[in-house]
């Protein structure tokens, strides 16, 4: 409705694609697209918007694919964080943010996999962050003792954890973007994703593509320990800073704003 009536009135709209909308992952049931009703509306929005604002080159592409004659141009998430400039002190803990509500949730963010990864690195304390209370039923109990599990923390909490963090884990079946994956990064941690959607993009050459496997996934992180990593975690903070700042996309948005 917001952008027929625009269209309507003469206005301009300016729709931000942010993967849901563009999505239909049938193993999931996730994305707009694997219901009808919503799929309409979607396809109606993306349609008459004056121009879609993508959040990845991932996403990009498929606006590009599934509605080739649509205006879409490509202006990346922001990780907006306050954090120490200096490299904290690292400790022996990987962490994994996501908000979990769901079985669909816990499957699409890879929680199984991070799950089966604290059995193969048993000297690690793993935490994660994110579920709410109903999503705390689908963890095994007893959960594995080097595993923590955390429901929504207040975003200083966070951060806390952020800073200890040696090594980031999103490992999704589906992931659009991860401000969670680029909020680890500005906090000097090493990222380690699956190859999915705009994760790579996120993490550049700064962290490392594993395979959804708690063995090798393990083993990346052994070969990363015996590695001098501090200007790879600096390159990592410093990816984060150059390419994907609040700043950036403020002008970014102005532009196209004034351009169409």
């Amino acid at each position: 409705l917001p952008v027929w009536f625009a269209r309507l009135l003469g206005k301009k709209s300016f729709l931000v694609i942010g993967g849901y909308d563009i999505c239909r992952e049938r193993s999931l049931t996730y994305g707009a697209f694997c219901s009808k009703f919503r799929g309409f509306f979607s396809a109606q929005s993306i349609k008459k918007a004056t121009v879609n604002l993508t959040v990845s080159q991932y996403v990009d592409r498929k606006v590009g694919f599934v509605f080739p004659k649509v205006k879409h141009e490509l202006i990346y998430n922001c990780v907006n964080m306050q954090t120490n400039e200096n490299t904290k002190q690292k400790e022996k803990l990987i962490l994994c943010v996501a908000l979990i509500e769901s079985q669909r949730t816990f499957l699409r963010k890879g929680i199984d996999t991070f799950l089966e990864l604290a059995a193969h690195v048993p000297d690690y304390r793993l935490v994660l962050i994110g579920p709410n209370k109903a999503a705390m039923a689908l963890f095994p109990k007893p959960l594995p003792e080097n595993v923590s599990v955390f429901e929504r923390l207040p975003h200083a909490e966070l951060a806390s954890y952020f800073e200890k963090a040696s090594f980031y884990c999103q490992l999704s079946r589906v992931e659009i973007f991860g401000i969670a994956i680029g909020e680890a990064m500005l906090n000097y941690c090493i990222p380690l994703v699956t190859n999915e959607g705009g994760m790579p993009e996120v993490i550049g050459r700064t962290g490392v593509i594993v395979p959804r496997n708690a063995p090798k996934i393990a083993e990346e992180i052994r070969q990363l320990e015996v590695m001098e990593t501090t200007a790879q975690r600096k390159e990592s903070r410093d990816r984060i800073l150059e390419l994907f700042s609040l700043e950036q996309r403020t002008k970014a948005l102005l532009t196209a704003i004034e351009k169409y």
